[in-house]
C-alpha cells in the first residue's frame, strides 16, 4: 500500500477548501509513531475548520480533527510498540498538525497515549476531547471545594459533547445537574443522561445586577449573555467554569457577584493542556468520572466520508450529543 486517504483543508488567498486527498506513506522521524486510526468524532470546533465557519488550521493547508484512537503499526519510540492501543486529542492536532480524519497519522510519542484498560477504542472517542474537557473542568472545581451539598451544577449548551458528557458525570457523582437549552425536543434525552431539571434561557432574566442565588456551580459552554445571567445566579463561592463560546466570546457582567458572592470564574484549555498531566486525567475517566451514559451520548455514528455532511449538521444546531467517525 503506497498511500491512505485523508481529508483536507486549505486556504487560497483566504478562500477555505475542504476535499479528499491521497498522502503517501513515508520513513518515521526520531521518537514517531505511525497509528492506524480506528475511530475519531466530529467536535464543535472540528466542524467549523471543516466548514469554513472559522479558520481554525494555523497553516495554508492541514488536516482536520482533533481525535483519534487506533493501533500502532510502526514505531520509533521506546514508549510504544506495534499493537498498542492508542489515543490522542486537542495538543495541536487539526490546528497546527495534520489531524484525525485520515485512515493513518503520524504523531509525536509526546502527544500519544496507551488507552487505559477498561476502555475501548469505541469508548475512548466516545468519551474524546468533550469528556476529557468535561473531566478537567470538575477537577478544577473540585480543587475549588465544589460539593454536591452545596446545591445544584447547571450545564449551558447541554446538549453538546462536553455539556452531555459534564451532566452525566455531575449525575454519576452525586450532584443535581440543571441543564439549560433551547432545544425543547431534547429534554427526554437530556433527563436520561442525568439532568434533574431542563430549563430554557430567558434574556429577561438579566435584567437586574444579582439575581437570586440558584446554582451552586456552572459549566458553560456558550458565553455571552448566559454566561452573564449564571454568574449573577450562583451561589457564594460558587464555581463557574467557562469552556465555550459557542453563542459569544463578548462577556458584558459587572465585578458584584465576585465581590460579594466571592464567586470563582475559572477558565480552562482542553488543546493546550500538560501533556505530562493526560494520562492522569484520563485514568480518571476510565474510573471514577468515567461516563455511564456513553451509548446514549453517543448519538451518531458515520463514516470518514460523511463528514462534510455532518459537519454542517452541528454548526446548524441541528446535532445533539456525540458523533463518532469510524474509520478503520
Amino acid at each position: 500500500m503506497k498511500d491512505y486517504r485523508a481529508l483536507s483543508v486549505s486556504y487560497t488567498n483566504n478562500k477555505h477548501k475542504i476535499r479528499f486527498i491521497k498522502k503517501n506513506f513515508r520513513k518515521l522521524k526520531n521518537k514517531e509513531i505511525l497509528v492506524k486510526i480506528k475511530y475519531s468524532c466530529i467536535n464543535y470546533k472540528d466542524a467549523l475548520s471543516v466548514t469554513g465557519e472559522k479558520k481554525i488550521i494555523r497553516h495554508s493547508n492541514l488536516i482536520p480533527g482533533l481525535d483519534f484512537s487506533g493501533i500502532v503499526i510502526e514505531s520509533n519510540s521506546k514508549k510504544f510498540v506495534k499493537g498498542d492501543r492508542v489515543l490522542a486529542t486537542g495538543s495541536g492536532l487539526g490546528e497546527v498538525i495534520d489531524g484525525s480524519f485520515s485512515e493513518y497519522i503520524y504523531i509525536s510519542e509526546e502527544i500519544l497515549i496507551k488507552i487505559p484498560s477498561n476502555l475501548s477504542l469505541l469508548s475512548s472517542m466516545q468519551i474524546g476531547t468533550a469528556g476529557f474537557t468535561s473531566a478537567i473542568s470538575i477537577e478544577k472545581m473540585m480543587l475549588n471545594k465544589q460539593s454536591p451539598k452545596d446545591g445544584p451544577i447547571v450545564i449551558s449548551g447541554a446538549t453538546g459533547g462536553v455539556g452531555s458528557i459534564s451532566i452525566n458525570i455531575f449525575s454519576k457523582l452525586g450532584y443535581k445537574v440543571i441543564a439549560i437549552t433551547r432545544k425543547k425536543d431534547s429534554i427526554t434525552y437530556l433527563k436520561n443522561i442525568g439532568a434533574t431539571d431542563v430549563i430554557k434561557f430567558d434574556p429577561k432574566l438579566n435584567n437586574k445586577l444579582l439575581n437570586s442565588k440558584i446554582f451552586a456551580g456552572a459549566i458553560d459552554n456558550v458565553g455571552g449573555e448566559i454566561l452573564n445571567w449564571i454568574i449573577k445566579s450562583t451561589s457564594d463561592n460558587g464555581n463557574i467554569i467557562s469552556v465555550g463560546m459557542a453563542q459569544s466570546e463578548k462577556l458584558e457582567t459587572t465585578v458584584l457577584p465576585f465581590i460579594i458572592r466571592g464567586i470563582n470564574l475559572l477558565g480552562i484549555t482542553s488543546t493546550n493542556f500538560p501533556n505530562k498531566k493526560r494520562n492522569y486525567i484520563w485514568t480518571k475517566l476510565s474510573k471514577i468520572y468515567k461516563p455511564t451514559k456513553l451509548n446514549q451520548i453517543n448519538t451518531n455514528t458515520v463514516e470518514l466520508k460523511d463528514v462534510i455532511k455532518e459537519s454542517k449538521k452541528i454548526i446548524s444546531g441541528k446535532s445533539t450529543g456525540r458523533t463518532i467517525i469510524k474509520i478503520g
